[in-house]
């Protein structure tokens, strides 16, 4: 603390610093040993207790369960008891029962331990029991913490003074983005760059808003228009088209952190069906939904309609529940038999914080979880009443772990379907399975007798054996063995005998009747959705973020700093009479989405910025607090958010406002005066360069090598683990590849080529993507496998589309270098790049 004090880190910026007195003070209290005096014992009540009793007593006795009859959820449950009599005889705690079995370790008794996750209390909270029950069982009543018209003590009217904490005003004089883009740039002495020419501008919005570039075709006729409107209809026609969901939508899965595999824990078990979240994502966006219902359905897509006692499931249901995949998409390890612990819980609550927080209300709260925030009036308390909001649904006291948190919603026809085209498939599969598990093992056995000829039948049986061993688990001898095959596997196929080729063709031939078989399965009936069960328990501010540390008890609410500090939080249950839900998401979504709300429009607009141009207005995404970056443009920042409000919310009416502006369509030329007088291009001058992301890497290359499968939606597409240790794709059952978007992307096993290029972690999420420029880049396009095959297909098809065409009196290698650079990078070559070409074949 002193050398937070003495650095002048605290208090921090922003408040008003300590007088020489004061740090005197402070100085000698600690050189004296930071002595207090001992704080006179308070009178303990039931919110001292039931934090403890949450904690230890009510996975047995609680709102899903009540062993004996006993609910121990409120004093009055406790005094009443169960069968075997009251739990608790207020001033008498050896005569009541909890204490007793608790003291007699009955209970939590040792075989549910592991079962519901709990741990028995310490005596420093035994002691907290028998003096509260000794005390009489004393019960006050104490209202949760939450906002009031009162004045609040912890965020002051000077704290919502932050640009980002003032809800956004356009400008109303400008008419475009130009109008703020030149004000600046002629402040400065610059002005536009010239526009970019046609091949370039084709390229740019082909990339931009589907990920791939255009066919030839496309590229012929767009760069041959002459509709003086031409480049707005090209606009509009990416728009229209399927894939622009899968570009954008992609950016998305990166904010909601989406992964197909449950991470934390070393198997890494599968989502079985979280890709139906990543289809909904790419159906909005495909379908333009109003990013107001996109966040409300995410949000609280639970509490839109009574689905549980609706007389038949709808589709728009079953959409509004696959949304609320968004906060289901974190670590969560709470499946695992070891980690289901609170602590663990409260880890999956706060990544479904922290996403919301840095993705869509561009605020840093993690901070608050364990302390009020250090720069931001985002109090330790604002934390704790956020964090009520979804009690209903993540309950870290009645928690359901991730394999009970699907829910079975289907048609009548759906589960028709199902029934009639699964049950042999799924018999099918099983041959399978059993077949694929038979020849990999012949496989390995080739193998080592073609590599340790010398090598005993028992040391080659003791090596598949020690293969179904954890690493960490496995013997001296046994990992000398499995060494010995893995060197033997990374050997490449051009050295080894046609036995061990065909052994690993038969494997490589079933792994694809597999895929084949898994395509023509329906989908599964569940979907992995976030549910309010209602009731939940109650809210205590945990000191220090620390679980077992409660300290006073708080209502639902949300960050005082984005109010006008005058309007309580209020929730009502959505369906009066129906389905019990708390309706506290459900008020947060509305509340969020208001035209006028000071940050949700602000972050998305300048995220999609972002996107088109490389970097925000604001360049940190996801921090708009007082420690973030200040937005280059801030009149155009507001004048984009509340026009994205006022047309409807539209995402793609968006990109058509930033797409057709002059700023978007100028050159990337760089000049000595632009980059004298605008080195980073903040102000504009010119476009930005920007390196291709993993996805649009790779799906292009599948696309000009016509190798691309572009169907949509459904399983992901399952990825191998080669032997020589990198990760690759598993081709279609037509021998293609589908999209990026739709490979399976599991923690532990993410495609090399799309890590190689920045494809990002999600812990929890990715708000934005490293982009580097490194020598393991250039290595993996000139020596990766799979990318020598692309270009194989590509030269193939170069000659294919030669040969169908009529080259008479057209030098071959000029048609042939020409057509490449058209395929590939959709312009004419230069001369000196034509002559390269000519000379290199």
């Amino acid at each position: 603390m002193w050398i937070m004090i003495d650095g002048g880190d605290m208090p921090p910026q922003g408040q008003d610093p300590l007088t020489n007195d004061e740090r005197e003070l402070i100085r000698r209290w600690i050189a004296a040993g930071a002595r207090s005096e001992e704080p006179t014992q308070s009178v303990i009540t039931q919110h001292d207790v039931m934090p403890i009793v949450l904690l230890r007593c009510t996975a047995c006795h609680g709102a899903r369960l009540q062993q004996g009859g006993v609910d121990l959820r409120t004093p009055a449950a406790m005094r009443r008891g169960g069968s075997n009599g009251p739990a608790l005889i207020p001033g008498d705690p050896d005569a009541s029962l909890m204490i007793q079995r608790i003291e007699s370790e009955a209970c939590p008794p040792r075989d549910l331990l592991l079962k519901f996750f709990v741990k028995r209390p310490p005596a420093s909270e035994v002691k907290v029991l028998r003096n509260w029950i000794a005390a009489g069982a004393t019960e006050v009543d104490v209202l949760p913490d939450v906002a009031t018209t009162d004045p609040d003590p912890l965020v002051s009217s000077e704290d919502r003074q932050h640009w980002a904490f003032q809800p956004p005003v356009a400008t109303l004089e400008a008419k475009s983005i130009d109008d703020f883009i030149q004000k600046r740039l002629t402040e400065t002495g610059l002005d536009f760059s010239p526009e970019a020419d046609r091949d370039t501008l084709i390229r740019r919005a082909y990339l931009d808003l589907i990920g791939m570039p255009p066919s030839l075709p496309e590229w012929k006729a767009w760069r041959n228009s002459d509709d003086p409107d031409w480049y707005r209809a090209m606009v509009d026609q990416l728009l229209a088209s399927t894939h622009y969901g899968e570009r954008w939508g992609r950016h998305w899965l990166d904010l909601a952190g989406y992964a197909d595999s449950e991470g934390g824990v070393s198997d890494d078990p599968i989502r079985e069906a979280a890709w139906k979240y990543r289809d909904y994502v790419i159906h909005a966006f495909n379908s333009d939904k109003p990013y107001d219902r996109f966040l409300l359905e995410q949000i609280a897509g639970d509490e839109l309609l009574d689905y549980e006692n609706a007389p038949v499931v709808t589709e728009e249901m079953i959409e509004n529940l696959t949304a609320t995949g968004f906060l289901r998409m974190g670590i969560d390890q709470t499946g695992s038999r070891t980690m289901n612990f609170v602590p663990e819980r409260l880890g999956v609550i706060s990544d479904a914080i922290t996403v919301l927080g840095s993705g869509v209300m561009g605020l840093t709260m993690e901070c608050a979880r364990c302390h009020s925030h250090k720069y931001d009036a985002i109090p330790h308390r604002d934390y704790y009443r956020f964090k009520a909001i979804f009690q209903g649904a993540l309950d870290e006291h009645d928690w359901l772990s991730f394999k009970n948190r699907s829910l079975d919603v289907a048609t009548p026809e759906r589960r028709k379907r199902v029934a009639e085209v699964n049950p042999p498939l799924i018999a099918e599969l099983k041959k399978l399975e059993s077949r694929l598990k038979q020849a990999v093992s012949t496989a390995q056995i080739e193998t080592l007798r073609q590599h340790y000829p010398d090598q005993s039948d028992a040391d080659r049986k003791e090596t598949l054996a020690a293969l179904k061993i954890a690493d960490n688990n496995r013997t001296l001898p046994q990992r000398l063995l499995v060494e010995n095959l893995q060197r033997a596997e990374v050997v490449p196929d051009s050295e080894q005998p046609e036995r061990v080729l065909a052994a690993r063709r038969a494997v490589e031939e079933i792994e694809r009747d597999i895929e084949q078989v898994r395509q023509r399965m329906e989908p599964p009936l569940e979907i992995r959705a976030l549910w309010d069960r209602g009731d939940p328990s109650p809210t205590y501010i945990l000191r220090r973020g620390e679980y077992d540390k409660p300290g006073h008890l708080v209502g639902p609410g949300v960050p005082a700093v984005l109010t006008d500090g005058q309007t309580p939080f209020v929730a009502e249950p959505p369906f009066p009479g129906g389905t019990p839900k708390t309706g506290r998401r459900l008020a947060f979504a509305r509340w969020l989405i208001q035209p006028d709300h000071p940050t949700t429009s602000r972050v998305m607009v300048n995220r999609i910025w972002c996107h088109h141009f490389g970097t925000g207005l604001v360049k940190s995404l996801e921090n708009f607090g007082v420690k973030g970056d200040r937005p280059s443009h801030p009149e155009l920042l507001d004048w984009l958010a509340v026009s994205f409000a006022k047309r409807g919310w539209s995402i793609k009416q968006l990109h058509r406002l930033i797409m057709n502006s002059r700023t978007y369509r100028q050159s990337s030329r760089v000049t000595d005066e632009r980059q004298k007088l605008d080195p980073q291009n903040r102000l504009l001058s010119r476009m930005p360069l920007r390196r291709m992301d993993a996805e649009t890497l790779r799906d292009s290359l599948l696309f000009v090598s016509g190798t691309l499968d572009d169907r949509p939606g459904g399983r992901p597409d399952s990825v191998s683990v080669n032997r020589d240790g990198l990760v690759s794709v598993n081709p279609t059952s037509d021998g293609r590849w589908r999209r990026s978007v739709y490979v399976q992307y599991r923690r532990t096993e993410i495609p090399s080529m799309l890590e190689t290029f920045d494809y990002p972690e999600m812990g929890p999420n990715c708000v934005a993507r490293t982009v580097s420029i490194v020598s393991p880049q250039s290595l993996m396009m000139m020596n990766n496998e799979h990318v020598r095959e692309l270009a194989v297909a590509f030269a193939h098809r170069v000659q294919a589309i030669l040969s169908s065409q009529n080259s008479v009196g057209v030098d071959p290698d000029v048609a042939q270098v020409e057509t490449v650079y058209q395929l590939a990078l959709n312009r004419l070559p230069s001369d000196v790049e034509r002559r390269i070409g000519i000379e290199t074949l």
